[in-house]
């Protein structure tokens, strides 16, 4: 599923967001919980050093001095106990094992550093070696706690930067929508003023009132104006050409045929030049009709609006079609199938320019009967959901797969068809008719079995239109 830029923008934005805030928090817990140990170590530390030291002096522990200290020291370690180890002079080893969670490296540790620390779930050890000149004996002091004050600060902070991170990213979320539509609202003025510029209004341009005049939109904005220029230059260019040369070539190639025809009229005996003005007349008529064509098809391809519309009945147009189709391909049996048309005839109303529509659908009728080898050209009609459906249907020589795709692009023509005229104007042509009116066309087709053609005309609802 393709996804759209400003969810992209407030996905990163917010993902970015809650990255810094997943990291702040990691942080400032752990260099919380980090300082906290520390001072709780060096609490015991120093609750080691006064026990060690009153043992070695009075090694009594019923003076006011040593309950003014665990008065002082002791109620901020809860569940806290000391150790008392005696340690043989210049031994490392414990005379005995005090079934306490340290490994023997803590207690080598201790012995040689003079002091060493452990963490154990939630309890601490600190233990502090003494070398007693008092006794035979030297001494090991292992101080043990919970800091429950420090696991309940821990525990409060936790709390405070969730609920602080869940806000801060809530309010993230919240600014990264903001920004995304600030963002986007630049792009979203380009793309509705874009949808109102074609073919026929080139001379609009894009207007920056969303952005700076200096930055990255309003460049976008220059280079698809200046490219508008060039554009409306081309197609101008382009229009006049195909406009001016068709009206030009229709005089001269009219004059051609007349006079082509007066001679023929007059040449009785000479059959060899009766024979090549009949050539001459015929290319003459196939010429007026390109000429044609493409007047048609520059009107048509660069106006991009349709003029002189009115209320049509499709069956009466179809009926005329029939009739022109009929004076050309007179070999060619065209029926109708009407079997299916409602009886309200207002449902056979659609909207359009008659001379127009009359050329594309005559167009499909004529190709239909061209290459449909005189076998029956089927021309159908029913209206489905608000639409009239005219189906052209023929048994001719069919349209390769691969080159329908290309069956409507100026001057192409199959592949199959070699020795039948044609100048690949009227399909193009008959695109742009119905590309103006809205209309859907579906072409199918099998080689050597035929064509279908679908056209798919919207009904006419509205109860009255001045054309």
């Amino acid at each position: 599923m393709k996804m759209k830029i400003r969810t992209k923008i407030i996905l990163l934005f917010s993902g970015i967001i809650t990255l810094i805030i997943t990291f702040f928090a990691i942080y400032a817990s752990y260099f919380t919980w980090d300082s906290l140990k520390t001072k709780f170590f060096l609490r015991l530390e120093e609750n080691a050093r006064i026990v060690g030291t009153h043992t070695i002096a009075g090694d009594s522990y019923n003076t006011k001095m040593y309950y003014e200290v665990k008065r002082k020291y002791l109620a901020l370690l809860s569940e806290g106990n000391d150790y008392l180890l005696r340690i043989a002079k210049g031994s490392t080893e414990l005379r005995f094992d005090p079934n306490l969670p340290m490994p023997k490296s803590f207690y080598s540790e201790a012995i040689t550093n003079g002091k060493a620390e452990y963490l154990h779930n939630d309890t601490a050890y600190f233990a502090m070696y003494f070398a007693d000149s008092l006794h035979k004996d030297d001494l090991l002091v292992i101080s043990s706690g919970r800091d429950s004050y420090g696991h309940a600060e821990q525990a409060d902070l936790d709390k405070t930067l969730l609920s602080g991170g869940l806000i801060a990213l809530a309010l993230g979320i919240v600014i990264a929508f903001y920004f995304a539509d600030h963002i986007l609202t630049p792009i979203a003025t380009i793309n509705e003023n874009v949808r109102q510029i074609n073919i026929s209004n080139l001379s609009l341009r894009l207007q920056n009132t969303k952005s700076h005049k200096h930055d990255e939109i309003a460049n976008l904005i220059n280079n698809f104006n200046d490219m508008l220029n060039r554009l409306q230059i081309a197609v101008k260019s382009q229009q006049n050409f195909i406009g001016n040369a068709s009206h030009s070539l229709r005089t001269p190639l009219t004059v051609i045929g007349g006079e082509a025809e007066i001679v023929l009229q007059r040449l009785k005996e000479d059959k060899e030049s009766q024979y090549s003005l009949e050539i001459i007349a015929r290319e003459v008529d196939k010429m007026v009709l390109i000429v044609k064509n493409l007047l048609l098809l520059a009107r048509t391809g660069y106006e991009g609006q349709i003029e002189r519309t009115q209320i049509i009945r499709i069956d009466e147009l179809l009926y005329g079609v029939k009739i022109s189709a009929n004076s050309l391909y007179s070999s060619t049996p065209i029926h109708f199938d009407f079997h299916a048309i409602p009886d309200d005839s207002q449902e056979l109303h659609i909207l359009a320019n008659r001379d127009l529509l009359h050329v594309a659908v005559s167009n499909l009728v004529l190709n239909a009967c061209k290459y449909g080898k005189s076998a029956p050209v089927v021309i159908s009609l029913t209206v489905k959901n608000q639409q009239v459906v005219v189906t052209i249907k023929d048994e001719g020589i069919g349209i390769p797969e691969k080159e329908l795709p290309h069956i409507f692009e100026s001057f192409f023509r199959g592949s199959n068809t070699t020795g039948i005229y044609g100048n690949g104007l009227g399909l193009s042509l008959t695109k742009n008719i119905l590309e103006l009116h809205d209309i859907e066309v579906d072409v199918t087709s099998k080689v050597n079995e035929g064509t279908l053609v679908t056209l798919r005309i919207a009904i006419d609802t509205a109860p009255q239109h001045s054309g």
